[in-house]
């Protein structure tokens, strides 16, 4: 699967403002994930903790608070997590789900994908 990305405004969940990011978008990644320093830029405050598995099969915690994403001419509320410093913005499957989004078979780009119930 080639990296793909895509570029959102993020910021508090009342909306009240938004920054331009370039995310990394991975399907496998359950939250999405955004640098610590930049959800406190925005004024956003851990409210709870999640307990996630990490790659390498462990446990961690992060904490974590709702976010208001806009992509195109749409906006979500969505969990995320504070990451590290260093790290990257990245959209989890929980975000993209709530996009009705999903990364197309060949792994290159992002598909609509009504929602389904059951």
């Amino acid at each position: 699967m080639a990296d793909i990305h895509q570029t959102i405004s993020l910021g508090p969940a009342d909306g009240s403002r938004f920054q331009r990011v370039i995310a990394e978008v991975r399907p496998g990644s359950h939250f999405s994930i955004v640098p610590s320093p930049l959800l406190e830029m925005l004024g956003v405050e851990p409210k709870w903790t999640e307990m996630v598995t990490s790659p390498g099969g462990g446990q961690e915690r992060f904490f974590a608070t709702e976010v208001r994403i806009r992509m195109d001419d749409r906006e979500r509320t969505t969990i995320c997590l504070f990451g590290g410093a260093d790290s990257q913005p990245i959209l989890g499957k929980y975000t993209l789900d709530a996009f009705g989004l999903a990364v197309d078979g060949a792994g290159d780009k992002l598909v609509a994908t009504p929602p389904s119930v059951e």
